[in-house]
């Protein structure tokens, strides 16, 4: 209202019987009127005077990319050719580096897992920790942290040549001395794993650990895997999958051995029905 009143009328009942009006029954009119208040609150402002603007600084954000590179030998260099066929045993270096002219991010290795093209899959490192040192080595990372490699040997699944390679990395910030660091660190970019004090993981932790990481997170690298060494294996095109052997045939080893011994058993009859073809001719000759 204009007068900034709050009015309220209530009518209250009281019955003493829960089906019928009595004698008892009593009711009470309550009108009420509130008056509102007004009050005023004041306060006191220095202000300063105001400051012109004397310049103003632009820039573009980088964003890291990540890469994994795995080459043949023990040089960790993400400049040498990536190796795409290779033997079981050969020497392996994994290399996961930045792509960013930045030099603020780093970069830390969560897990890694190998996967075969029929849906066979294992994990091989986690948190940088080896989790087979025969396969993969601990991930060493430099002073600066913009790149981190692990060497180890070629292998494969029983029965798969192809062997995918699938990392889940994680940028983080190098540290400087201009930052100041207020609360948390898990920002910055941490030292070399401890994997000495590393707990045996459980099948049971395992399932109930639900990690779920960003495409932009996630690195490939794709191996062809081969039995023998890859120089007696002459090749046209990887990218066809296609190995030949010059002038070979492929047979089956039970075809194979059918054939060759029908063929024998060809060959010691014919020569059984010839002699005895030449030895009776020879009789009739005698005889007359």
């Amino acid at each position: 209202s204009e007068t900034k009143e709050v009015e309220i009328f209530v009518v209250f009942v009281f019955s003493f019987h829960p089906n019928f009006v009595t004698a008892d029954d009593r009711s009470f009119a309550v009108h009420c009127i509130f008056q509102q208040q007004s009050f005023k609150v004041a306060t006191k402002f220095n202000f300063i005077a105001e400051k012109s603007t004397s310049g103003i600084i632009n820039g573009i954000a980088d964003i890291p990319i990540m890469k994994l590179t795995v080459v043949q030998g023990r040089v960790p260099d993400p400049n040498m050719e990536p190796a795409r066929l290779v033997s079981v045993g050969d020497p392996l270096m994994y290399i996961w580096h930045l792509n960013s002219k930045a030099g603020i991010y780093g970069i830390w290795i969560k897990e890694c897992s190998v996967e075969a093209e029929d849906g066979r899959k294992m994990k091989i490192i986690e948190n940088g920790c080896s989790l087979d040192s025969v396969i993969v080595s601990n991930v060493q990372y430099p002073e600066n942290n913009l790149k981190a490699f692990a060497d180890g040997l070629a292998f494969k699944f029983p029965d798969a040549d192809e062997v995918w390679i699938s990392c889940a990395v994680a940028t983080c910030l190098r540290k400087f001395d201009q930052f100041i660091i207020t609360n948390s660190t898990d920002y910055l970019c941490p030292k070399q794993p401890d994997c000495s004090k590393r707990i045996k993981r459980s099948m049971e932790k395992e399932e109930k650990r639900i990690e779920i990481y960003s495409t932009d997170n996630l690195v490939h690298h794709k191996l062809h895997v081969t039995d023998q060494p890859v120089h007696t294996l002459p090749y046209q095109n990887m990218e066809e999958k296609t190995l030949r052997l010059y002038g070979g045939i492929c047979i089956n080893k039970k075809f194979f051995a059918g054939t060759f011994a029908a063929l024998t058993t060809a060959y010691l009859a014919t020569i059984t029905v010839a002699s005895g073809f030449g030895l009776s001719i020879y009789r009739s000759q005698r005889n007359q």
